[in-house]
């Protein structure tokens, strides 16, 4: 046999099966309408609101808070430059958290990055690891060195404040 003939032989096939199958009881749904496309399930769904994480920054939770409140609730451009000027040295990841919302808003969700507004700026407290420095007498102390997990959520002017922490 040629592959020609194969060819031929295997198209013969397809078409008998597909009479086959129009022959039966009820006709099947093609399964492209029982589930959308991809590209349809992103165009239906809710616009998820922007935002960004960084998890275990070397930074106490309590001193992060601090540079939080002074920029929760402003506009984007207005908190880069309030993080650019701050002398804290918690502004550093907070900066860059904040960078990366922008990114994400700006590439994800296709939004105007300067209209946006910070809607959410929690920080939490991380797991604190526990160091030990010799003293006098050999006894030791417990240095504990804490870290937080910084969140920061985009959105337009008229969203309302998620939470504060």
């Amino acid at each position: 046999m040629s592959t020609e003939t194969t060819a031929e032989a295997t198209e013969a096939e397809v078409e008998a099966t597909d009479v086959e199958s129009t022959e039966g009881d009820a006709p099947e749904a093609p399964e492209a309408a029982a589930e959308p496309a991809r590209s349809d399930k992103v165009r239906n769904r809710k616009p998820a609101r922007p935002e960004a994480t960084a998890k275990f920054v070397r930074v106490s939770a309590r001193k992060a808070r601090l540079v939080a409140d002074l920029i929760r609730g402003k506009s984007v451009p207005e908190a880069q430059a309030i993080l650019a000027f701050s002398t804290r040295d918690a502004a550093v990841p907070v900066r860059k958290v904040l960078e990366s919302a922008m990114a994400n808003a700006d590439h994800n969700a296709g939004l105007d990055v300067r209209e946006l507004y910070l809607t959410r700026v929690t920080i939490d407290e991380g797991p604190t690891m526990r160091r030990f420095r010799p003293r006098a007498q050999g006894r030791a102390s417990r240095i504990n060195k804490r870290t937080c997990h910084i969140t920061i959520g985009l959105g337009l002017q008229g969203s309302e404040a998620e939470g504060r922490s």
